[in-house]
């Protein structure tokens, strides 16, 4: 488990299948000690920074719904979500798919993500922030060998198989 080193944390989506919530679930916490569990439970589910004069906002999903707000990249919807904020940047996740856009003066930055893609592209998705300016990365890993661990955890066929599924398509 990462823990902060100088970073910011915020709370994030704790489902890996919404089929199989429960199952993934009881794993998890069968894996994370009991310090773990409470480090995890006192992580804020937003968190405001700033860093060389740019202002972020940080969330799980949107602001107006920290744990399920679902807003395609493309949406006019974000722009309600960023006139209630007082941030140059807003860093979001829980769609899973990889995108940057600008909004007037403002960024809403998606890194996607580096082991459960949504995107269609299997590859791990992240962002870098260099020099003012974000730009999306991907990174390929060896897929298959991720897939051969998950099957000795013990999971019903068919978590398995759609687990494996996205890991190897990218949700698509």
């Amino acid at each position: 488990m990462i823990t902060p080193l100088g970073t910011v944390m915020i709370l994030g989506g704790v489902r890996v299948s919404a089929r199989s919530p429960r199952q993934t679930r009881r794993f998890t916490s069968s894996q994370l000690s009991g310090a773990q569990k409470a480090y995890l439970r006192s992580l804020p589910v937003k968190a405001q920074a700033e860093r060389e004069g740019v202002r972020f906002y940080l969330t799980h999903a949107t602001p107006s719904d920290h744990h399920y707000g679902r807003i395609a990249a493309d949406s006019d919807d974000w722009v309600a979500e960023l006139e209630r904020l007082d941030a140059d940047v807003l860093l979001v996740g829980h769609s899973h798919v990889p995108f940057i856009r600008r909004i007037g003066g403002k960024v809403i930055v998606n890194p996607g993500s580096v082991g459960q893609p949504r995107s269609g592209d299997a590859r791990a998705s992240y962002a870098v922030w260099d020099d003012g300016e974000f730009i999306l990365r991907k990174a390929h890993y060896p897929v298959e060998t991720t897939i051969a661990k998950l099957k000795l955890l013990g999971f019903k066929e068919t978590v398995e198989q759609e687990l494996a599924t996205t890991l190897r398509t990218g949700g698509s």
